[in-house]
């Protein structure tokens, strides 16, 4: 038969708040490293876009 540990209020709860500034965190990381690499991300998308256009028009 299983037993089944039930978690009080007061663990979720605390939880909650440790996990709200870890998040935090990680969001304001993902802010400083990710925003400043979007335009060459999207440089680099366009560019094998075009190459790959270019190529395909040229073989045919």
């Amino acid at each position: 038969m299983a037993v089944y540990y039930r978690r009080s209020i007061w663990t979720k709860i605390l939880a909650i708040l440790v996990a709200i500034p870890i998040v935090a965190f990680l969001a304001n990381l993902t802010y400083r490293w990710l925003i400043p690499l979007l335009p060459l991300v999207g440089g680099a998308i366009l560019i094998i876009v075009f190459v790959g256009l270019f190529l395909r028009r040229r073989r045919y």
